[in-house]
């Protein structure tokens, strides 16, 4: 239920911060915001309090299951996204979200073993990156597109967690990783600006990422 709460509580706010600085900076360092677990960081520190040091490494590990799954999305959307509408970018990338996340879950239980393959995966997807246009500019969007993003994010939230309460103990794990705000961040501007605001959206996400699966994690394990 903490949880829960954390997530309901941040979202909107990660949502027009996110917002506002793709408006500002672009897409691209909206990804790149995106990239920082502002809403990672106090669910991971509940965990480690409520169910102590051991669990808390463990569920670390498990982290990069998820993570995996979030690369293999950017992977998958980026490249359908020259072609396909936002819906079927959006079902296939969370298809195989899904897919791919709760066997990693089962599969991943050594951390050098995870971080390797997490690198791997990444290392695709920074070799594969789909080029955009870089200097393309966002239209004005109407007035009703950050509420409707911060709802959508909500429902996003609130129907994964009610998923993850009558599933097995493997696909709630990668329900409850799923990546809410990229999904809503980069579905959203495919449909509002076109492919190339989500392309760009989530080439930032994906490239920095490596911060947080090469420092972060592993920061948060030696920590603690």
């Amino acid at each position: 239920m903490l949880t829960l709460a954390i997530k309901v509580f941040l979202a909107p706010i990660f949502i027009v911060f996110a917002y506002l600085i793709q408006r500002r900076y672009g897409p691209k360092i909206g990804g790149i915001f995106v990239a920082i677990p502002f809403i990672a960081t106090p669910i991971l520190l509940v965990i480690y309090f409520e169910q102590g040091k051991e669990f808390f490494h463990q569920t670390i590990i498990g982290t990069y299951a998820g993570q995996i799954g979030v690369l293999v999305y950017i992977l998958l959307y980026t490249h359908l996204a020259r072609t396909l509408s936002w819906q079927l970018c959006f079902a296939v990338a969370t298809a195989s979200y899904l897919f791919c996340a709760p066997i990693l879950s089962v599969v991943l239980t050594n951390f050098w073993v995870a971080l390797a393959l997490w690198l791997a995966i990444w290392g695709v997807l920074q070799w594969s990156a789909v080029p955009f246009d870089k200097h393309a500019t966002l239209p004005v969007a109407p007035k009703w597109d950050l509420p409707m993003r911060i709802l959508s994010a909500l429902a996003l939230i609130f129907m994964v967690t009610g998923f993850s309460q009558i599933l097995g103990a493997n696909l709630s794990g990668a329900l409850a990783m799923y990546p809410v705000m990229t999904s809503i961040m980069s579905s959203f501007n495919h449909a509002r600006f076109g492919a190339n605001s989500a392309i760009a959206f989530l080439n930032g996400l994906g490239t920095y990422l490596v911060f947080v699966g090469v420092l972060f994690f592993p920061l948060l394990l030696i920590v603690t």
